[in-house]
């Protein structure tokens, strides 16, 4: 997993602390730098000949801006300064990471089963076995009108349909009244 490359700062605290008002200018400037390597790099070394090398500072200007002051964010522990603040977010940040990334995994396995369930449930590419009823597709194209009409029942139907037509008595007014004479 990727380091975390920033680190919340929250200026309303920050502004409002005390240590920080007393601070001078190149203190909060001291004081920043050593919160940002103890993000980078988990701390600094608290001799202040090392921290001043680690740092690419002279000894003097480390030995003139570090004071107690910027112990308000940072402790001593060992041979290093650390942030215990810096750190606890650094933990809340990877532990919501990583139940994301949980999260993420499980509802793409969630999202794989329903895809498998519906493939299941409607199936899709080259068919098995053997069909059931017939496969002739009918295409009106290719198929005569008389094709799909029982002769029987045509030939029935059609005569008594012309013998009614020619019975009926204004038969002929039509025939005449259509051709327009």
């Amino acid at each position: 997993m990727k380091d975390v490359p920033y680190f919340p700062l929250y200026a309303a605290n920050t502004m409002a602390s005390k240590p920080f008002r007393l601070m001078t200018l190149e203190q909060r400037g001291l004081w920043i730098t050593l919160m940002m390597e103890c993000w980078v790099n988990g701390g600094v070394p608290s001799d202040l000949g090392e921290m001043a090398k680690f740092l690419g500072l002279s000894v003097e200007e480390v030995s003139r801006s570090f004071t107690d002051l910027q112990t308000f964010s940072l402790d001593k522990q060992g041979s290093q300064i650390i942030s215990n603040e810096l750190e606890e977010q650094r933990q809340k940040y990877l532990s919501s990471r990583e139940g994301k990334s949980k999260g993420g995994k499980l509802g793409a396995e969630r999202k794989k089963e329903k895809q498998r369930q519906r493939e299941l449930a409607d199936p899709k590419g080259i068919p098995e076995g053997q069909a059931k009823g017939s496969l002739i597709q009918i295409n009106s194209n290719h198929i005569k009108s008389n094709q799909l009409i029982n002769k029987e029942v045509e030939n029935q139907t059609v005569d008594e349909w012309v013998s009614r037509y020619s019975d009926a008595p204004e038969a002929g007014d039509y025939a005449k009244q259509s051709r327009g004479s």
